[in-house]
């Protein structure tokens, strides 16, 4: 199912991403069109999804833990001491 404003590769990430939890960044990768291509690849998709989610107050942060990294889709709060 692609969702409105992204593609096919990017709706595919976000279904990933969407309970909340780590993924490692080779899991993500299961998502690109060509198995072939570079992991690398990632960084792109990621960066125009951050585009479109970040002003509806989302975001997708990347995470250590136990010395690998990890992505997870967020919902940011708004600061409560601005007026």
């Amino acid at each position: 199912m692609t969702r409105v404003g992204f593609t096919h590769t990017q709706s595919a990430i976000l279904d990933i991403l969407s309970d909340g939890l780590r993924h490692r960044k080779e899991e993500l990768a299961t998502c690109l069109p060509d198995e072939l291509s570079a992991i690398d690849n990632l960084k792109f998709h990621l960066s125009n999804i951050r585009k479109v989610i970040r002003p509806r107050g989302e975001d997708i942060i990347c995470e250590w833990y136990q010395r690998i990294r990890y992505y997870r889709h967020v919902r940011l709060l708004s600061n409560p001491y601005r007026g």
